[in-house]
């Protein structure tokens, strides 16, 4: 049988060792304030700095976004702010206390999901989730509750080395709200899954979300992090580039919108001198036509004779905006 929770304890090879911060007046908790400070963190394996400087605020009540390419730190500064791993320097204030040295009291206020998730194995996905609660001093009732949230009805009973991939995803994600924690930690939770256990377990998060829970989600699939954050931080090679909504980096983006006309080669150059138009490519779909609004240049294909019958359109996104700012693809 084993635990839950199956993170990693203190990192091997750093080159300082930060001290427990003391909890004293400047340390007292503010109940209205962000429930996560960090300032001017710093991790360091060896000669090797993987977090340079990071300072990051996640308000109350939000669904915050550390978005970035695997190998950018986003692991490492999880695991610092919900006291994993002790960084090389800096400081952090989770629900107003530093989360080392640890503090039963302030642990059983956080729900902590990590990449390497261990479960009961002998027990069912109800038996196992009902453990879970008891453990956490949450009921039965709130375990069935979460069965049906996280829609795993269907295996209950079955044993929780028997189930899906996504299923023990959703499972893991389940256990860690049981107790309904203040702040929940998700590392990478879609991360291995196929296609469609991805999109199923990105509707129960969102389910998630509608329970006001203050939520910090790391992942590199950057569709997801557009439909369920509130707010994301870039962070990249170790360093947060910015923070924002991503409605707001998608508007800042000064990539263009895209057309696909299937069959449309003929129609080439006469595309190529429209007005509004940026470019048009030839592939093997069909016609690639960037524009910088897409109703505009649906009109100006219209006006010009350009059949449109099939077109896909494919927006702004913010990979794209991942990928102005950073100035590189996601690395998956």
């Amino acid at each position: 049988m084993t635990t839950l929770l199956k993170t990693p304890g203190a990192s091997q090879g750093t080159t300082q060792r930060a001290p427990d911060q003391e909890v004293g007046p400047a340390h007292r908790p503010d109940p209205d304030g962000p429930p996560v400070i960090v300032r001017d963190v710093r991790r360091s394996y060896g000669d090797r700095e993987v977090l340079h400087g990071v300072d990051l605020v996640v308000e109350r009540g939000s669904f915050h976004g550390v978005i970035g390419s695997n190998g950018a730190g986003k692991t490492t500064l999880m695991e610092i702010v919900h006291g994993a791993r002790r960084p090389s320097s800096g400081t952090v204030e989770l629900l107003g206390r530093p989360p080392l040295p640890r503090d039963p009291a302030l642990l059983a206020r956080l729900g902590i999901q990590p990449q390497a998730t261990a479960f009961f194995s002998r027990a069912t996905v109800r038996e196992h989730l009902g453990t879970m609660a008891a453990l956490f001093g949450a009921s039965q009732a709130r375990a069935d509750e979460l069965i049906e949230i996280m829609g795993l009805e269907r295996v209950r009973n079955s044993r929780v080395t028997k189930v899906s991939g996504g299923e023990r995803q959703r499972l893991a994600v389940a256990s860690a709200i049981v107790h309904h924690p203040e702040v929940l930690f998700l590392d990478e939770p879609t991360a291995a899954l196929d296609p469609t256990s991805r999109h199923d377990l990105v509707e129960q998060l969102r389910k998630v979300r509608e329970e006001g829970t203050t939520v910090i989600y790391t992942t590199h699939y950057l569709e997801e992090a557009e439909r369920l954050c509130d707010v994301v931080s870039v962070l990249d090679a170790g360093h947060i580039v910015t923070t924002a909504t991503p409605a707001a980096l998608i508007a800042g983006c000064k990539a263009s919108s895209s057309v696909l006309l299937p069959g449309g080669a003929q129609w080439l150059d006469t595309i190529t001198g429209l007005e509004g138009v940026l470019d048009a490519q030839v592939t093997p779909d069909g016609v690639v036509v960037h524009v910088q609004d897409v109703g505009d240049g649906f009109a100006v294909l219209a006006a010009a004779g350009v059949p449109t019958a099939g077109a896909q359109v494919r927006g702004v996104s913010l990979e794209d905006a991942f990928v102005q700012l950073t100035g590189k693809e996601i690395q998956r």
